[in-house]
C-alpha cells in the first residue's frame, strides 16, 4: 500500500504487558497486541508510522468515570492481584506493576478515547487493545482495571454532546461494567451476545442490555453467525447510532480456555465481516476495539480478521 498512506489503526508498544515472565502463567495473553500488530504489519506492508500511536489516559480522563478512592485503591497490589485474577501479582511491589502493567491499560484506554474521534474522521477504526468491559466506576473484575470505553464515549460527548452510540458486544462474556455506567444515559444503547452460562452473571446490569442476546455454552458457527446477521441490522435500525462501538472478542473460539463456545476461526472472520459491512452499508462511523482471547491462536486469529475487514469490507488498501 501508500506508504505515506495513514490507515486508522491505533497501536503502541506499550500495549503489550512484559513482566519478567510472570505474565505467561496467566491465561491471558497479555503480548497478543503486538503479535496482532506484527501480523498486519507483514500482511500489508505497513509500519507504525502509518498508524496513530495513543497517549496515555490521563487521571482527568480516569475520573470522567472512576472515583478517586477507586484510583487510589490501585496502588495496593493486592486490589491488583484482585482485579487480575492472577494472585502472583500480590506479592509484587506497586510501583514495579504501575510500569508494567496499569500503564499499559492507560495507554489502552487512551487509544480508545483516539479510536473514537478516528472512526468519526475516517469512517472507521480499530483499537488493537481495549474493550475492557468489565470495569464498573469504583471496582474492576476479569482483568479489566479502566472502563475505557466509557470513557472514551464520554470524552467524544464533548464534542458531540447528541450523537448516539451503540455498543455492540460480541466478547463471549457479558459487558456489564460499561452498563452499569451507562444504566441513565439514553443516548448510549447495547447490543450483547454473551455466553450465559460462564463469568460474570451480572443480573443487575442485564437490565440495561437493550438488545439482549444470551446464548448457551457449545454453540456453533452456523446458529451464532445466523443471529448475528438476523440481528443486527434490526439493532441499528432501531437505536439509529452515530457510532457503533464493537468488542471483537476472540473468546467465543472453539480452544478458548474461558469463554466456552464452539466458533471457528472463520466463524469470527465471518462474524466480524457481518459487523463492519452493516456499519458500512448503514455509513455509521464504527470502533472495534480488541476484548478478550485467552487461546494461543487469538493474535492470528485476530490479525487474519482484520486483514480480510481493510482489504475487503472498508476499502481502505
Amino acid at each position: 500500500m501508500d506508504q505515506n498512506k495513514k490507515i486508522p489503526i491505533v497501536f503502541s508498544l506499550y500495549y503489550d504487558i512484559v513482566m519478567g515472565g510472570v505474565e505467561e502463567l496467566h491465561p491471558f495473553d497479555s503480548k497478543k497486541y503486538g503479535k496482532v500488530f506484527g501480523y498486519i504489519s507483514e500482511s500489508l506492508g505497513i509500519d507504525e508510522k502509518q498508524t496513530f500511536s495513543p497517549e496515555s489516559a490521563t487521571e482527568d480522563d480516569l475520573l470522567m468515570v472512576h472515583s478517586k478512592d477507586y484510583l487510589v485503591s490501585l496502588r495496593n497490589s493486592e486490589n491488583i492481584a484482585k482485579i487480575a485474577e492472577f494472585e502472583m501479582l500480590a506479592s509484587i511491589p506497586n510501583d514495579i506493576l504501575q510500569e508494567k502493567l496499569i500503564k499499559s491499560v492507560k495507554y489502552a484506554t487512551g487509544g480508545t478515547i483516539l479510536g473514537c474521534k478516528l472512526a468519526l474522521k475516517y469512517g472507521w477504526a480499530m483499537n488493537l487493545s481495549g474493550g475492557y468491559h468489565h470495569a464498573k466506576a469504583n471496582e474492576g473484575g476479569g482483568f479489566c482495571f479502566f472502563a475505557d470505553i466509557p470513557i472514551g464515549v464520554f470524552r467524544t460527548f464533548e464534542k458531540n454532546p447528541d450523537l448516539s452510540v451503540l455498543i455492540v458486544d460480541l466478547d463471549a462474556h457479558q459487558g456489564n461494567g460499561y452498563a452499569s455506567i451507562f444504566k441513565d444515559d439514553p443516548r448510549v444503547s447495547i447490543f450483547d451476545v454473551y455466553n450465559q452460562d460462564i463469568y460474570p452473571h451480572d443480573e443487575a446490569a442485564k437490565r440495561y442490555i437493550r438488545f439482549h442476546y444470551p446464548v448457551s455454552s457449545g454453540i456453533g458457527d452456523d446458529e451464532y453467525t445466523t443471529l448475528i446477521a438476523s440481528s443486527i441490522p434490526e439493532a441499528l435500525k432501531s437505536a439509529k447510532p452515530g457510532l457503533i462501538i464493537y468488542i471483537a472478542g476472540a473468546d467465543i473460539f472453539e480452544d478458548d480456555t474461558l469463554g466456552g463456545m464452539c466458533i471457528s476461526a472463520n466463524g469470527i472472520q465471518k462474524r466480524d465481516e457481518i459487523v463492519f459491512s452493516n456499519a458500512v452499508a448503514y455509513g455509521i462511523p464504527v470502533l472495534m476495539v480488541s476484548g478478550g482471547g485467552y487461546a494461543k491462536e487469538t493474535a492470528t486469529i485476530t490479525g487474519t480478521s482484520i486483514v480480510h475487514i481493510l482489504k475487503n469490507v472498508v476499502g481502505s488498501l
